[in-house]
């Protein structure tokens, strides 16, 4: 058995950073909230190299005294805790005294600081957790922090980072989280030397309306009431407005976000039957409380809180959720608007027919089924609830789910065209201008050949703004809620397969027939010779079935006929 030792300094410096600084938008989150504690009124982040290179965030706050300077960068060095009664009553975000020296165990770090009762600032240099130099410098007051070569001297850290786009995409997440928590902080994000976002102090509602991207105050609902140990506001997007992932949802317990995946399944319990299946509500929610009724100790980097009474927590954020949305006019259970059917489908749809309505077709021929083809002959009889189509085949009755089975369609064609160099484009009649936010522009950027393979033609117009001028041939329902749709499956990592397949699937669900599409015979014809001419008809992309049989055994039994 090995003898038992005391581990190096260097060493246990560089386990304590990995816990804390785990990639780029850790350490741009530590310093922030540094910057924040220290009472910054304007913050500046600028990266490079996402955030590997150079990591550079500046502020206008008190800044550090001369003396204290060398201090910051010791472990459990703090100006925020002095005993143990004090981690019962925290409200600042660094209290833990681990972000300095943590980033300068793993980096080079030069720090720049002048309080502002000083004459001079004072430089000091840190590199792997070593002081280089120390000494005055010329500096207004306030503080920079510049990180460079972030993990340089644990190089398997890298192995865990993922792609570049990806990595920015974070480090834009956290400043747009920080500036919704602090509203009345001025926030600036620079990429590469190119300012990516901009947020001047604002109201909270407004800086809200900005980062979620509703446009104005009046697109949200507002969220307001007690909860254990204090209240709650907030405000929330309409249920007709939401998203296929999480991304738009925020969270904040005094002032600090967190990922609480008790609030978040609190929120979305108050939209419960108001959504439809995998779509998610968009909104921001903070809580002020006593900090003694919440543990904001349990996590490495604070992303997470524990509450000492949860159940009656989740009950509160629930009850007020649904409360802002029943309470308003605004809010109601909604059927899409019929959409045309595309012309390669059989032509414009009519008003849909009452709920439980056949449309009877009159009788086509039977399809040939030759040896490519797996389906059987089908002879289409009509539509049920402008969902399914119903057809009679060789032994029974066939009912067949038209999104599903026009997604396998399209997804098909969509995949044939990329093998043949790209699918075509729709030309819009007027290019379509889209406010995005950073970390949508960062996936955009990273990915604009995968976009243009789909037949998307888009542009980079300024730093928060896309210039849509083509989507996919046959377009169909609305170019922004396509791009939209497109952008988050090339950032929602988690769906697995690489990004233009997720591009792939995104762009073939949402241009595909839905459910409520009242389609006419030509329509319906069209659409099962397409998914019988398929290489896989059975199914959807997302495992769904795209036909069902029902015997001619069957339904005599039904009818009591054996």
């Amino acid at each position: 058995m090995r003898a038992i030792r005391v581990l190096e300094r260097s060493v246990a410096d560089r386990i304590a950073a990995g816990e804390v600084i785990e990639r780029p938008a850790s350490a741009v989150k530590e310093l922030i909230e540094n910057s924040l504690d220290a009472g910054a009124r304007s913050v500046s982040v600028e990266v490079e190299g996402a955030g590997l290179r150079r990591i550079r965030v500046t502020d206008d706050g008190e800044g550090i005294p001369a003396e204290e300077v060398p201090r910051a960068f010791e472990r459990f060095a703090t100006s925020k805790i002095a005993t143990v009664e004090d981690l019962g009553a925290i409200r600042t975000y660094g209290f833990r005294g681990e972000a300095l020296p943590s980033i300068a165990a793993v980096a080079r770090v030069t720090l720049t600081t002048r309080a502002r009762d000083a004459g001079q600032a004072t430089r000091i240099e840190v590199a792997g957790g070593v002081v280089e130099s120390l000494g005055p410098h010329g500096a207004p007051p306030g503080t920079t922090v510049e990180v460079t070569r972030l993990f340089y001297n644990t190089p398997a850290r890298m192995k865990f980072l993922k792609s570049p786009i990806r990595e920015l995409a974070l480090i834009a997440e956290v400043v747009q989280r920080m500036a919704m928590a602090r509203h009345d902080v001025s926030f600036r994000l620079w990429v590469d030397g190119r300012e990516a976002g901009r947020w001047p102090a604002a109201s909270a509602i407004e800086r809200v309306a900005d980062l979620l991207g509703a446009g104005s105050a009046e697109a949200l609902l507002p969220l307001e009431g007690i909860v254990p140990g204090g209240r709650a506001e907030g405000w929330l997007a309409r249920p007709e407005r939401t998203r296929p992932t999480r991304a738009g949802q925020y969270l904040f317990v005094n002032r600090r976000p967190v990922q609480s995946s008790l609030l978040r399944r609190a929120v979305e319990q108050g939209y419960a039957q108001l959504l439809p299946v995998g779509r998610f509500p968009i909104f921001a929610v903070f809580l002020e409380v006593d900090p003694g009724t919440v543990d904001v100790n349990m996590h490495p980097r604070k992303l997470d809180v524990r509450f000492a009474d949860e159940g009656r927590m989740f009950g509160a954020v629930a009850h007020l959720t649904r409360e802002a949305l029943v309470g308003s006019p605004l809010v109601r259970r909604v059927t899409e608007t019929m959409a045309p059917v595309p012309a390669a489908l059989g032509g414009a749809a009519s008003s849909p027919p009452g709920p439980f309505v056949l449309e009877a077709h009159e009788p086509s021929g039977r399809y040939e089924r030759d040896a490519a083809r797996r389906l059987p002959a089908l002879r289409p009889l009509g539509q049920l609830l402008d969902t399914y189509i119903l057809a009679e085949g060789p032994d029974g009755l066939y009912l067949i789910d038209q999104h599903a089975a026009h997604e396998r369609v399209l997804y098909e064609r969509l995949l044939a065209a990329r093998r043949q160099g790209g699918v075509a484009s729709q030309g819009l009649a007027v290019p379509l201008a889209l406010e995005v936010t950073p970390a949508e522009m960062a996936t955009v950027a990273g990915h604009l050949d995968h976009l243009a393979t789909l037949g998307f033609a888009v542009e980079l117009f300024g730093s928060r703004t896309l210039l849509l001028r083509a989507v996919p041939a046959p377009g169909r329902g609305a170019a922004d809620a396509l791009l939209h749709r497109a952008i988050a499956a090339i950032a929602d990592e988690r769906a697995g397969d690489d990004a233009l397949e997720r591009l792939t699937i995104a762009t073939a669900c949402h241009t595909a027939i839905r459910a409520g599409d009242r389609l006419g015979p030509d329509a319906v014809a069209a659409l099962l010779a397409d998914l019988a001419a398929t290489e896989d008809p059975f199914t959807c992309f997302h495992g769904r079935p795209t036909i069902v049989a029902v015997t001619r055994a069957d339904l005599e039994r039904w009818f009591l006929r054996r």
